[in-house]
């Protein structure tokens, strides 16, 4: 079951590696693109809360101190697709559908769980690792703008936006007792390519130019995380052996201000339109640097899990963009970002040996959270609903599940850009208990 596993993570960070962005993202000619929030299929059907969870099985990537509560190691890879609705100020309209692979995680505890049952003692501390890769920014645009003047006549400029970046997450965390530390450090890494096209459609001896703008990003960043429990009923479970816990948790995660670092590639041509051959370089630009900030970012959230039957989450998010530069060359206003997250679930057998749709996790949650992109002193906004189930499965004596969950919401930028949009997210965990297992027995 290990070896399917590494055969697995292994593949699917292959696949990764080589996807490409093919969402078209109005917006993500500027700042650094379209950002794409790190979360797992559970965080995106709760909406988008959970900073504070931790699980047995369940790692939660949001907040590496969770690994010091998992006790079996879990494979993850999630999925989405999208429909949107975008509608700029001009009331041009487009409509657009997307998907794309959206993460993969490891979360491996370093001490195992039946070690801990075959020794007849609880450990008071542990140890968790992950490895993870996912989007961080997407760049996707085509636009056609056609003008007019007396003098010229009709021009058309042809506007492409590709690429974006990766990040690369190694974590860590350990746990004493009910309190959980941990640290994700994260390698960035991508391209992003700005081209245009410009014509004179009407003058038949002009030139026609063309931009290429070519941007290669690498970076490191690092978060901190804290996860405190407290056992509410714990008098209870004394008394009663076979009385379930009710959890009240505490969750902050505290990203920590770094940069990303620019090297920037330019060729801008003008071409006759009666020869094929260029006339003219109007610029080159060969591995000029530059950089650009990534803000300190501070996450905190509760979490009440009633006996394993239900449970609602709450978090809040800051990120103080307002603080941050931009490379040369970007483009864009930024403003700080505030968020507000809720969600819940309930499972109708908290056994998990009941009925599948009665052991299944229903789930639902809101969200609001404005964008780090303004216009006119005017902020981006998201706000939305979620909703989903999670839906666990039994072979060869390891469990998984399969999350599959729903999200409809709007995207405004004053009355510069809206966009309603429903998206899809299929998410699948694989749990395996045999890691780091001491052997009794050849």
């Amino acid at each position: 079951m290990r070896y399917i596993s590494l055969c697995f993570f292994s593949v699917l960070i292959l696949s990764k590696t080589l996807a490409q962005n093919i969402e078209f993202l109005p917006l993500s000619r500027f700042g650094i693109g379209d950002l794409t929030r790190n979360e797992s299929p559970f965080s995106s059907q709760i909406g988008h809360a959970g900073i504070a969870y931790s699980s047995e099985e369940d790692f939660n990537f949001i907040n590496a101190a969770s690994l010091g509560f998992l006790k079996i190691t879990d494979a993850e890879i999630g999925f989405n697709g999208k429909y949107k609705d975008v509608q700029d100020y001009k009331n041009h309209r487009a409509y657009d559908w997307s998907g794309n692979l959206n993460h993969i995680q490891l979360g491996i505890p370093l001490r195992n769980t039946i070690n801990e049952l075959l020794d007849r003692k609880e450990y008071k501390r542990s140890y968790g690792l992950s490895f993870g890769l996912s989007p961080y920014t997407s760049t996707g645009y085509h636009y056609v703008v056609s003008d007019s003047s007396v003098s010229f006549g009709k021009t058309s400029r042809t506007l492409d936006g590709s690429g974006g970046i990766n990040k690369f997450t190694l974590g860590f965390g350990y746990r004493y007792k009910n309190l959980g530390v941990g640290i994700n450090l994260g390698y960035l890494f991508g391209n992003t390519r700005f081209e245009q096209v410009y014509s004179f459609d009407d003058l038949t001896e002009s030139a026609t130019n063309y931009l290429d703008d070519q941007y290669h990003a690498t970076g490191v960043n690092a978060g901190l995380g804290f996860l405190y429990k407290k056992v509410i009923n714990a008098a209870e479970m004394k008394k009663e052996k076979s009385a379930r816990e009710k959890v009240l948790q505490f969750g902050l995660q505290v990203g920590v201000p770094s940069k990303l670092n620019y090297k920037n590639n330019s060729l801008h041509r003008t071409k006759l339109n009666l020869t094929s051959s260029d006339i003219d370089t109007i610029l080159l630009i060969t591995d000029q640097k530059s950089s650009a900030d990534l803000p300190l970012t501070i996450q905190a959230g509760l979490y009440y899990n009633h006996k394993e039957k239900s449970a609602i989450f709450g978090d809040v998010l800051f990120e103080n963009w307002d603080a941050v530069d931009l490379y040369e060359n970007a483009k864009g206003t930024l403003a700080n970002v505030i968020g507000l997250s809720i969600g819940g679930w309930i499972r109708p057998d908290a056994t998990g040996y009941g009925k599948f749709l009665k052991r299944n996790q229903y789930r639902v949650g809101a969200f609001y959270r404005s964008g780090y992109l303004s216009n006119n002193d005017k902020n981006l906004n998201n706000i939305g609903i979620t909703f989903g189930v999670g839906m666990p499965f039994v072979f060869q004596r390891q469990t998984a599940m399969v999350h599959l969950g729903f999200e409809i919401g709007k995207t405004t930028l004053d009355q510069f850009i809206k966009e309603n949009y429903f998206k899809i997210n299929l998410g699948f965990r694989l749990n395996d208990n045999e890691w780091f297992l001491k052997r009794r027995y050849n």
